[in-house]
């Protein structure tokens, strides 16, 4: 009895449900008032097994709708590509990094075997061009060198073995000042000032450097140096010393030094003349005409004192006028007639 009462209500509510749905189709637009009707009528029945028959299908749906509501990966395509993009370049960057490296050990390697083939060939005599190829080698190894320092050094050793010491260490020395290696170049120079002492060329190199870099302490290597030199070349250094002096921008100081050594050798025509030579580089022609009446005072054998006003009368010419050349001739004369008499 149960179950035809149940069949028969089923089947009410599936006709009911076709002929809405033909009416749909007949139609072709779904009415929403006929479907919650329809709604209504299945929630409304006294059996309530349509209500549990829904009540599952709605819990099916939910879960399919939560499942369907979870959200992507937070991945753009443009992240996807930049990503790509920075993989591609680094590893364009290593292979061209690693391309680089090759190219520059080939080029030292054939570098390297060109100048041991020059050293092997060239005659042991000509030693100016053993150093060119040592000096060629010292940069070489200095730009391709692994590392430079150490490649720089073993050839460095090698080179003394060959030729004069003291060259080579110049040599060197103005590799490392080219490549604006200061530190390095300040090391060698110290070296330099205790191994060769006695020479005059390597402390006005450290006076050229202190000079050039602007740096402090010019006069107490200019003792050091007077301290380590013989006497003999104390003339040539102090001379040399004063005009870097000058061509440095220090004249005040180059004046100095001619002064004093001139008070010792006041009969040294070459000081004078040197010292006339900056001061005419500078260009201040009160200062010239003095120093010029300074030197033609003096008593000089008269060979001197002919250069002495032989280079003044030159200056007046390329400077002066008529009125000063006449003057310069005059005093000439008298000193002429002065030693005739």
């Amino acid at each position: 009895m149960k179950n035809s009462y149940f069949t028969d209500d089923i089947d009410f509510q599936i006709t009911e449900q076709e002929e809405s749905d033909e009416d749909i189709e007949e139609t072709g637009v779904a009415d929403d008032d006929a479907d919650d009707e329809a709604r209504s009528i299945l929630l409304t029945d006294s059996t309530g097994m349509d209500i549990e028959y829904r009540s599952g299908v709605s819990d099916v749906l939910a879960q399919a709708e939560s499942r369907a509501s979870i959200p992507p990966l937070d991945v753009t395509l443009d992240d996807i590509e930049h990503s790509d993009m920075e993989n591609f370049i680094s590893e364009n960057q290593e292979n061209n990094e690693v391309t680089a490296i090759d190219e520059k050990s080939k080029r030292r390697a054939k570098k390297k075997a060109k100048e041991e083939r020059a050293l092997r060939t060239i005659n042991i005599r000509e030693e100016m061009e053993k150093l060119n190829i040592w000096v060629a080698y010292f940069n070489l190894e200095n730009q391709y060198g692994n590392p430079p320092e150490e490649a720089v050094q073993k050839v460095f050793q090698r080179a003394l073995q060959y030729c004069d010491p003291k060259k080579v260490h110049f040599a060197l020395l103005g590799t490392y000042e080219r490549t604006e290696q200061h530190k390095l170049a300040e090391e060698l120079l110290d070296k330099m000032s205790k191994k060769f002492k006695h020479s005059c060329k390597v402390w006005l190199r450290r006076v050229l450097v202190l000079l050039t870099q602007q740096q402090d302490g010019v006069q107490p290597v200019v003792n050091r140096a007077l301290l380590c030199l013989p006497r003999h070349k104390h003339v040539k250094f102090i001379s040399q010393a004063a005009i870097l002096e000058f061509k440095s921008g220090v004249p005040d100081r180059g004046r100095s030094m001619f002064e004093g050594v001139l008070r010792e050798y006041p009969k040294r025509t070459d000081l004078w003349s040197t010292y006339l030579d900056q001061e005419i580089r500078l260009g201040d022609e009160d200062v010239i005409r003095a120093l010029f009446e300074r030197a033609i005072s003096l008593s000089l054998p008269p060979k001197k004192m002919k250069f002495l006003f032989k280079k003044y009368l030159d200056y007046e010419k390329s400077r002066g006028d008529e009125e000063r050349i006449e003057s310069v001739k005059r005093k000439a004369m008298d000193y002429v007639e002065s030693t005739l008499t």
